[in-house]
């Protein structure tokens, strides 16, 4: 009996070609969606009923963007994520682990406030001059002639003849005077310029401190609050991740870490920096103005590739589906785009000011959702599963090789899922490596490991709230149950159907090494 989503005939095709050819249009999508949603939330999303309804189309991490906003709206935001999370799982009857992410200004560079004489933007015309200064003074009073730029040290650190991309590269300046504190630049390309946007020059490394004053509040709030994630900006090497834990304290070492990677110098020192993040985002704005648009599709799949193949998460971000900011139907290209990310390999898709001030933050999360699906049964898995174990040195863990035997064991059962009996996260981190075409259900009794398996790729976590069994096996067949009936209400494991536990052979973390074919009983039905 087929699984929706499963697309059998190309799944087991022997060369690319033919994989590609027996994809099916009739097929319909798999019941439940593999890769991760992360939203950043914002002005649009600042209400319970609307983060809940996100949270019911698909949204698993909401994303706070700590360069916009004071401080107390972020943790009034907390809260109301907190509530929506609450409610939610009121309402479906089980705890939902939904994640909370903090995305740090860091060594972000931006122009100040448009004086009020102007109105919300100022128009830059082509062939004309603008300077950009450091002057305080002109903080709050950009203009046509003038526009400030939050970096003290911007003009020391810039060069005659460098290109200055301004909000998103839609405005272009050229270098041409420079004095201590002001540049005066030619426009290249033109538009309008509003209050506190992006500016970045392109393979140019600024001598900046990697956290500000004003990211070290902003860590000291993720700590006190424990956020499940903290998204570190414009990481260019290993030392960002480390000074970050150590700012973080003892009491922030729970939180995961994500290394946003923006720059040419982070591509760089790519295997450096995922030695030692929890996680990795490509943020295709600043990384496409830095190494040129046309190179970025090959930034792309190399970074992800190599993610994959360190089994270190990957999320993607910046313009997936931007029509949707303004627009209830996205761009075709934005779809292909969004199913191009997942079959590169992303664990994580980000939508931005789509959810975060766009008109239609609920419909993008389920566009985004649907086309996840749709692209999901598209990948090759069982191509990717052998390439992936020609990468696994030799000789494997116990954790790999229970987890190599339970995706090998899914594939060729016909498994509706895997079932991770999991204490720190690690096996089901370890079976999403190898990339199931099933669904892994990673149950723990642990809320912040439930919330931060959102990160990979084929993971839906439960929380089991149960008291423990005193006997581990009669405990892990509980939660076992547990798994069970709450994949027969979701309606993708039905009686009969063949399911693969892992767990370990006693309490703990680190014991995983067993592996079992079972079948979905009747009395799990109840």
């Amino acid at each position: 009996m087929e699984l929706p989503g499963q697309q059998l005939e190309a799944a087991q095709a022997h060369t690319p070609l033919d994989h590609v050819l027996h994809l099916d249009i009739k097929s319909p999508a798999a019941c439940q969606r593999q890769t991760a949603i992360m939203a950043t939330m914002g002005k649009s999303t600042y209400d319970v009923e609307v983060i809940e309804k996100m949270i019911a189309a698909g949204m698993n991490i909401a994303l706070l963007n700590l360069s916009f906003g004071p401080l107390e709206e972020h943790v009034e935001t907390i809260k109301l994520l907190r509530q929506a999370a609450k409610n939610y799982s009121a309402r479906i009857g089980k705890n939902y682990p939904l994640a909370i992410a903090a995305r740090l200004p860091g060594k972000k560079i931006r122009t100040g406030y448009i004086s009020d004489t102007y109105g919300d933007s100022v128009e830059l015309i082509a062939g004309e001059s603008v300077r950009l200064t450091t002057d305080e003074t002109y903080k709050e009073r950009c203009s046509t002639y003038t526009v400030y730029v939050d970096y003290m040290h911007f003009a020391e650190q810039i060069s005659k003849g460098d290109y200055i991309l301004i909000d998103n590269e839609s405005l272009l300046l050229k270098v041409e005077i420079i004095s201590s504190t002001t540049l005066t630049c030619v426009i290249e390309r033109g538009g309008h310029l509003g209050s506190f946007k992006d500016v970045f020059v392109p393979n140019v490394t600024f001598d900046m401190p990697n956290y500000t004053d004003t990211d070290k509040v902003f860590i000291d709030m993720a700590v006190r609050h424990q956020l499940d994630i903290l998204v570190a900006s414009f990481v260019n090497s290993s030392n960002g991740i480390t000074e970050l834990r150590y700012l973080m304290g003892e009491k922030g070492k729970k939180i995961a870490i994500v290394a946003n990677i923006q720059t040419i110098e982070g591509f760089r020192n790519f295997d450096d920096i995922m030695s030692i993040a929890n996680g990795i985002m490509i943020t295709r704005q600043e990384l496409g103005s830095d190494i040129t648009p046309k190179k970025l599709v090959i930034a792309q799949k190399n970074m992800i590739a190599r993610a994959n193949k360190a089994n270190v998460p990957v999320c993607v971000s910046a313009h997936l589906l931007s029509s949707m900011r303004y627009n209830e139907i996205p761009l075709r290209a934005e779809l292909l785009d969004v199913a191009n990310s997942v079959l590169d390999g992303a664990d994580v898709l980000v939508l931005s000011a789509e959810t975060a001030i766009g008109r239609y933050p609920i419909t993008t999360v389920q566009c985004m959702a649907t086309a996840c699906k749709e692209a999901e049964a598209c990948v090759w898995t069982k191509q990717l599963f052998s390439d992936l174990i020609d990468k696994t040195p030799l000789p494997c863990d116990q954790t790999t090789g229970t987890a190599i035997a339970a995706v090998m064991a899914a594939q060729r059962s016909m498994a509706a899922a895997i079932i991770a009996v999991t204490t720190s996260g690690k096996s089901a981190h370890v079976l999403s490596k190898y990339k199931p075409r099933c669904p892994i259900i990673g149950v723990t009794r642990y809320s912040i490991i439930a919330k931060q398996l959102h990160l990979w790729r084929g993971v839906i976590p439960l929380v089991y709230e149960a008291e423990p069994a005193m006997d581990w096996q009669t405990d892990v067949n509980n939660r076992v149950s547990f798994c069970i009936f709450w994949a027969m209400e979701q309606g993708f494991v039905r009686i009969g159907d063949p399911l693969v536990v892992i767990s370990g052979w006693r309490q703990g973390s680190g014991f995983t090494n067993t592996m079992r074919i079972i079948y979905a009983p009747a009395d799990s039905a109840r």
